[in-house]
């Protein structure tokens, strides 16, 4: 089995229903405790955030990078998410604690 299946059939294995939570109309998880999920798994991987993308209309997208490591065994995935409000619109012209969240929703994403 490859190292990538290998890390997709033990992730996704993972029961997460009774950790999803809710916010208005949106569901999700917890991105300390989905970080945790991937530690107790691959305790040595990593992420790093890229700088983020900011458009014309001053909107604001943030890229993740995370690298699952077991040895000398590693994959990297990479995601990004638009800083959005509670209706999934794009923030204009974001403050620091609208990228600081988004970074941690697209390290869950991701």
């Amino acid at each position: 089995m490859s190292f990538a299946k290998e890390v997709w059939t033990t992730l996704a294995a993972i029961d997460c229903s009774d950790k999803v939570s809710k916010k208005m109309n949106l569901s999700y998880l917890s991105w300390a405790w989905a970080w945790a999920q991937l530690m107790n798994n691959y305790p040595e991987s990593e992420y790093d955030f890229l700088e983020p993308v900011t458009d014309e209309s001053g909107s604001v997208e943030i890229w993740c990078s995370v690298t699952v490591k077991d040895g000398d065994k590693s994959i990297k995935r990479m995601m990004w998410l638009p800083v959005m409000d509670h209706k999934n619109n794009s923030i204009i012209k974001p403050s620091s604690r609208q990228v600081s969240d988004t970074r941690m929703r697209c390290l869950t994403k991701c």
